[in-house]
């Protein structure tokens, strides 16, 4: 199969941490915390980490009934 090449097509803007955030980490208060029906804690776990970094927290999840759930712990 052979690839048709295109000139002048113009590249998008990076758009990685533009848009909006699907969880309310920025919006979170110690004690705080959020569930995610059907959520699985590893993709979440690194989710906590990641923002955790960005906006200076700490966050934790863990499995619960029906899903996954995220606490802001500092």
């Amino acid at each position: 199969m052979a690839y048709q090449i295109d000139k002048g097509v113009p590249m998008p803007p990076i758009s990685r941490g533009k848009g909006r955030l699907v969880y309310p980490w920025d919006e979170m208060e110690v004690g705080d915390s959020f569930f995610v029906k059907d959520g699985k804690v590893k993709t979440l776990s690194r989710s906590c980490g990641t923002y955790g970094k960005r906006l200076e927290r700490k966050f934790t999840s863990r499995t619960v009934e029906g899903g996954a759930r995220v606490w802001r712990v500092e």
